[in-house]
């Protein structure tokens, strides 16, 4: 087998009121979905995200990379991964890396396809389905508490037992004021998740973090700028809230450093960031050697699989169709959680779920 073409498919919707977390705002939603074609009939697909108006990036560079493709063996993931990753030639963090994501993606929904395997069994196999949480709680214009506790109520009535919320973009006292609210209206028994998106300096991380112990947080996520890994190894160690992060991360040499400097008890290793399938399962098991649990970052279509083929897959990431309506509309069926809060890993060859390119049409993005 041979790849023939690769092709990316860009497309953009935007959000009714901008959305926020503690450090940024969104006005839509970008997509870019990576075709790769083979001699043998068998296209395969992956996506990745844009953000703030980086779509033509992603997308030239996934241009560029075709030539790079073009005559390989779509099996031979590693040779190929070699040779799109290049840093004198490519960033080695950053948008390429989305663009090399989505490309390798495509490669393993063409093998699982050609093997009538699907992905999670490709991966390892470890179970066939896994526990979601609903992320959401953003800051929006009108929203105040009430809403909040209104839209975490309909988010666990969908079956989910863990939901996530944002902090980061009001005061700590206001922040501490929504937790509290949030859990009222899901009960104890509900796990939450905090995400603070980067926003916090050390000083404030730690306050915050001294009064989420007292409120059994499932986790308190990206509190520190991305760099600050030392920061981050400071708060596992003096709180009991596990810290998550590794959304903003990148390849296996990227998640080896956060291992090295214990800078998290939880990986939000994103495979549409990080560089593919092929570069997440090394995060996942240099995270195993150490004893973490992975928890994607991520659109569920990809990382559900991801967390089912591994023994250290803790929980898989959700969103529901408020918070991406574009994701959404990608597919010919959507997945959703059972009363248990549960997703089965789809069990059809590849990726295992359809593009609806037809009804993706109307939000089609022109790059030249």
């Amino acid at each position: 087998m041979k790849i023939t073409d690769v092709i990316a498919h860009a497309y953009y919707t935007s959000h009714e009121k901008p959305i926020s977390n503690g450090l940024y705002t969104y006005d839509g939603t970008e997509i870019i979905i990576c075709e790769v074609k083979t001699d043998d009939g068998i296209s395969g697909y992956g996506w990745t995200r844009g953000t703030c108006g980086t779509t033509n990036l992603v997308v030239n560079t996934i241009r560029n990379l075709r030539d790079r493709v073009l005559g390989e063996d779509p099996f031979n993931v590693e040779r190929i991964w070699a040779k799109m990753y290049l840093p004198k030639v490519y960033g080695r963090k950053g948008m390429e890396m989305h663009a090399i994501s989505s490309l390798d993606i495509a490669l393993w929904d063409i093998i699982g396809k050609a093997a009538g395997r699907p992905l999670y069994q490709m991966m390892g196999g470890y179970r066939p389905a896994v526990p979601v949480y609903i992320a959401g709680g953003y800051y929006l214009p009108g929203k105040g508490i009430k809403e909040l506790q209104d839209e975490m109520r309909t988010n666990v009535a969908k079956g989910v037992h863990a939901v996530k919320m944002k902090i980061g973009g009001a005061s700590i006292s206001e922040d501490l004021e929504r937790i509290d609210a949030v859990r009222d209206a899901v009960g104890k028994d509900v796990d939450i998740m905090v995400d603070a998106n980067n926003a916090y300096s050390r000083i404030e991380a730690l306050k915050i973090g001294r009064e989420l112990d007292k409120r059994n947080i499932f986790w308190f996520e990206e509190p520190l700028h991305v760099d600050d890994l030392e920061g981050c190894a400071e708060l596992t160690e003096k709180l009991v809230t596990p810290i998550a992060i590794g959304e903003n991360e990148y390849t296996k040499w990227g998640f080896k450093e956060i291992i090295d400097k214990h800078a998290a008890n939880i990986l939000n290793a994103d495979a549409q960031i990080l560089g593919g399938i092929t570069e997440w399962k090394k995060v996942a098991d240099l995270a195993m050697s150490a004893h973490i649990m992975v928890a994607p970052h991520g659109d569920q279509e990809i990382h559900i699989p991801l967390v089912a083929a591994v023994p250290n897959g803790l929980i898989a990431e959700y969103y529901d169709s408020n918070t991406n309506g574009l994701l959404h509309a990608m597919f010919t069926e959507k997945i959703v959680p059972d009363k248990d809060g549960f997703i089965k890993a789809p069990d059809h060859p590849g990726i295992g779920i359809e593009i609806d390119f037809e009804r993706l049409e109307q939000y089609r993005v022109t790059v030249n």
